[in-house]
């Protein structure tokens, strides 16, 4: 993860606009799910061929819930919504058999993920979001994959209360940029080795499972950079359960921002992580502005003994303040989509 270049600060900005005016104004018409879509890559049944055009069928401020449903297939494609299609549900068959795949490297001026999501409101479930050139990177070069590791997306998430369920996320540098606003992941797989679970997301990851995949002769890599910038910021990275596992070794997270802040709680690492387990890159000398926190984690990768001395440690009440519905569910939006979790 590198520091953002000029270029990316007004992309940024209209993200932020665009949240604020679309965030806290639909609702999308409850739990009720106004209509259908299905995609289908051969286009059976008259359904559309690509999941693009599904979206792009959908009228712009749409303010009732539309669910995509992508048959079993592996779409070549890259897929965005942009921020004036809020309410929208992608649903797969399982992120074993619905899979999205692109090739695109990361830009000085644009993230180029395999999949955008800009609006608020989108609820995705059982799909997969892998990079064609550097997600299976680990354990030799691919045949006509360029020998240079790019960086590359798989997603960016930049649109409040979005929610991910039974997703994959393959890639290997910047896999998932939780981007801004309140993000709800359940029991997803997210792959990669370098800043891989990255942004200024108010994100929640529940029971989800982090796979390292460090290439051979590569120095540890990282598994978050959240880029918090004020200490008066809500956004942070919570990892409730889950488990961290894979190839190689990793630091759990480094510093993307001044006033950076991870916890994980109750969540199994294996011997992966690392000892010294965080890194706050930028910002040496500025650790005590930082929240990085392991509350009741197991595993062999779970031992603090030599774990960075500036590493916080929490109250119950302090946790609390973490917990789902204090973080990212104040105001109950998780409990009215039309999704049980």
């Amino acid at each position: 993860m590198e520091l953002l270049p000029q270029p990316m600060i007004s992309p940024l900005i209209l993200l932020v606009i665009c949240y604020f005016y679309l965030g806290t104004a639909i609702d999308c018409g409850g739990n009720n799910i106004a209509k259908t879509i299905t995609i289908d890559k051969f286009g059976r049944g008259g359904a559309f061929r690509s999941i693009q055009a599904g979206i792009d069928s959908i009228q712009s401020n749409n303010d009732q819930w539309v669910k995509i449903h992508i048959n079993a297939g592996v779409y070549i494609e890259k897929v965005s919504i942009p921020y004036d299609k809020p309410c929208i549900i992608l649903e797969g068959e399982g992120s074993r058999h619905t899979v999205i795949i692109h090739g695109d490297t990361r830009t000085a001026t644009s993230w180029e993920a395999t999949f955008t999501s800009s609006p608020p409101n989108v609820i995705v479930s059982g799909i997969a979001f892998k990079l064609q050139n550097t997600f299976n990177l680990v354990g030799g070069q691919l045949p006509g994959v360029t020998a240079k590791i790019e960086v590359a997306v798989a997603a960016v998430v930049a649109g409040d209360k979005s929610s991910f369920f039974n997703c994959a996320f393959q890639g290997y540098q910047d896999t998932l940029i939780a981007a801004i606003g309140r993000h709800y992941f359940k029991d997803c797989y997210i792959q990669g080795e370098v800043d891989f679970i990255a942004g200024a997301g108010q994100s929640y990851f529940e029971n989800c499972t982090i796979s390292v995949t460090q290439a051979k002769g590569r120095p540890p890599g990282f598994i978050t950079a959240q880029s918090r910038a004020s200490s008066n910021d809500p956004d942070g990275f919570v990892f409730e359960g889950g488990s961290v596992d894979g190839i190689g070794v990793v630091n759990l997270g480094r510093a993307w921002g001044p006033y950076s802040r991870v916890i994980f709680h109750k969540t199994y690492f294996s011997s992966v992580v690392i000892p010294e387990g965080w890194n706050s890159w930028n910002f040496y000398g500025q650790e005590g502005k930082i929240t990085y926190a392991e509350v009741d984690c197991i595993g062999p990768g779970a031992n603090n003994v030599n774990r960075v001395p500036w590493k916080k440690n929490m109250t119950p009440s302090q946790l609390q303040e973490f917990s789902k519905s204090s973080f990212i569910n104040k105001d109950g939006w998780l409990d009215n989509i039309p999704i049980k979790y």
